[in-house]
């Protein structure tokens, strides 16, 4: 991390506005309509939207709108892109149901065999009571993008993808919590584009570590089981941090318990009190044979023999794991065996202790420079 810090750049990305740029970080922004240059990219964007606002619902009766809601955002985006039109102005046009202009655009570009002309056609072209519940689950796929601050954000300077996979440098994700509900559609694209950007550059070197703090808030990703699954092989690493499996339950559903035998190795801190995660935990610690030694005695209390019989127990109970022991964590290794890991704090360690330094004399120097400000103001 030391390396990182003197020779990487630090960026922050922020589409809830509230968050204050620290002492030498760069804010980026981010926007879908940049990644709808290509009609290719137009769809995979949309496509980004729509898992989000499906994610945790599975398969349900309303993927009709939800599929053609996709085919009416996907030349949206694409036309946006094309003309430049600012991500504000798409979510007006969404919400004003206006895409008459955009079908005209769009012909006059490509003629009417293009992909992005025919499905915008067909959907201007449905009858009116299905193509207003088209128009109104496509506005339910731009929420996130409602805010100024997130409009503001689309604003910044986009992340230089190619620059970023090139050297050790940091981006870092941050939405507070009364902002989750309506940031993750943004979150979730410039996560997405990042690790697609790594596969393809993966035989040229790239390389990406998902650091996700949070998961199931700050980024839930739809298509998490495939990134980590596939990842490993194309440059991606993930590591994923869940209070517990409830969280992965309530957001990816039924894959959410899978979740254990997903990730190859698993780290188990004390505070766990969801009792579904702790049974399971228990069942994977696994049971042993444990000798319980007994002894004879005769009618005057004197030992006149002895055996041993064999017990079988479980290896860790459920309070064991839940409460844990001072200093250590459980550990789940890629065959699911699992063993106590002593734990060492940061400070304790010297590969961490160059970084720490850093840390403390930039905040020294930013608090100094904050003040000088004020006093200058």
């Amino acid at each position: 991390m030391s390396r990182v810090k003197r020779d990487g750049a630090t960026l922050l990305f922020d589409p809830s506005g509230t968050v204050e740029t620290p002492c030498g970080a760069y804010r980026i922004g981010y926007s879908p309509i940049r990644q709808s240059l290509q009609w290719d990219g137009a769809v995979l964007a949309t496509r980004s939207l729509i898992d989000v606002a499906r994610r945790g619902r599975g398969e349900r009766s309303d993927d009709h709108w939800t599929e053609r809601a996709g085919a009416l955002v996907a030349p949206l985006l694409h036309a946006a892109a094309l003309t430049n039109e600012s991500l504000g102005r798409l979510a007006s046009r969404v919400d004003e149901r206006s895409g008459d202009d955009v079908l005209r655009e769009l012909d006059s570009r490509y003629g009417e065999h293009h992909p992005s002309v025919s499905l915008l056609r067909g959907v201007l072209a449905t009858d009116e009571r299905e193509r207003s519940g088209i128009w109104s689950t496509a506005a339910g796929l731009f929420s996130g993008m409602r805010t100024d601050a997130a409009r503001a954000s689309a604003r910044e300077a986009p992340l230089d993808v190619d620059a970023f996979l090139s050297g050790p440098h940091q981006l870092h994700i941050v939405s507070p919590s009364r902002h989750q509900a309506v940031t993750t559609p943004l979150v979730v694209g410039l996560i997405e584009e990042l690790v697609h950007a790594t596969y393809d550059r993966h035989e040229q070197g790239a390389r990406l570590l998902l650091a996700l703090d949070e998961l199931a808030n700050v980024a839930p990703l739809p298509r998490l089981a495939s990134i980590v699954s596939e990842g490993g092989g194309q440059g991606v690493l993930t590591l994923a941090c869940l209070q517990d499996l409830s969280q992965a339950r309530s957001r990816w559903g039924a894959s959410g318990e899978g979740f254990l035998s997903l990730f190859p190795t698993t780290v188990i801190l004390p505070g766990i009190a969801d009792r579904p995660t702790l049974e399971l935990l228990q069942h994977l610690a696994g049971r042993s044979l444990v000798a319980s030694p007994s002894v004879q005695f005769g009618r005057r209390g004197k030992s006149v023999g002895h055996s041993t019989n064999w017990v079988e127990r479980d290896r860790a109970t459920i309070a064991t794991i839940a409460q844990g022991r001072p200093g250590f964590a459980l550990g789940l290794d890629a065959a699911k065996a699992m063993r106590w890991i002593e734990l060492t704090p940061a400070h304790h360690h010297s590969r961490f202790t160059d970084y720490l330094e850093r840390s403390e004399r930039s905040e020294r120097s930013e608090r100094s420079e904050r003040s000088e400000r004020s006093r200058d103001g």
